[in-house]
């Protein structure tokens, strides 16, 4: 049995929303109401603004005036010919001072740097099981001491090895390694590196 279907009766055709003058109020509404909101901050931000500028011309109408002030006082003091004489002298002490120190710099004085580096060098190169009780430097650092403790003496041929890859002056120096221990039961060989101004 075959069944025909009319597709353009009035149930089966899509209902279509008009656009009713209410719809339209209602959109206009919303979209003045947006404009309105926009507005209004725009000029609650421009009113902020506004303060802020009135704060900042405020601060530099005084401002201008303590430069004012500064100004004159140093138009004052550079009349005063006791202070000028004053700042005289003391760029003639800075000068002579500048070639002071140019001079030590150029001159060999022994070790006129600091010890930072030595201690880089010594830390550097420390060793577990090898820890340093003394140390000690004297003439410019020509001459140092390093006494300490340590588990198995080969370790301090070790750590002389580890201080000479440093970067400091101890990595030309020549150590004479004294390694000893208090009783045959001990855990711990005493070690002494000294070097000597040759």
């Amino acid at each position: 049995m075959n069944q025909q279907i009319n597709l353009y009766l009035s149930e089966f055709k899509v209902k279509r929303d008009q656009l009713t003058a209410l719809v339209m109020l209602q959109l206009l509404v919303g979209v003045v109401a947006v404009l309105v909101l926009l507005s209004a901050y725009n000029a609650f931000t421009a009113w902020q603004l506004n303060g802020e500028l009135a704060d900042l011309r405020e601060t530099l109408v005084e401002e201008s005036k303590k430069t004012s002030e500064l100004d004159e006082v140093l138009a004052r003091r550079s009349e005063n010919t006791e202070l000028a004489d004053r700042l005289q002298q003391a760029e003639a002490r800075l000068d002579s001072r500048r070639q002071i120190r140019d001079f030590l710099s150029e001159t060999k004085l022994g070790n006129v740097i600091g010890f930072s580096e030595y201690f880089k060098d010594l830390s550097r190169a420390s060793i577990d099981g090898l820890s340093i009780t003394d140390f000690s430097f004297s003439e410019g650092g020509a001459v140092v001491s390093i006494a300490g403790l340590v588990i198995d003496s080969a370790m301090v041929p070790r750590y002389v090895g580890n201080i000479e890859g440093g970067s400091s002056p101890l990595r030309t120096q020549h150590f004479n390694p004294s390694i000893s221990r208090a009783d045959v039961d001990s855990p711990y060989f005493s070690f002494q590196l000294r070097t000597s101004r040759e």
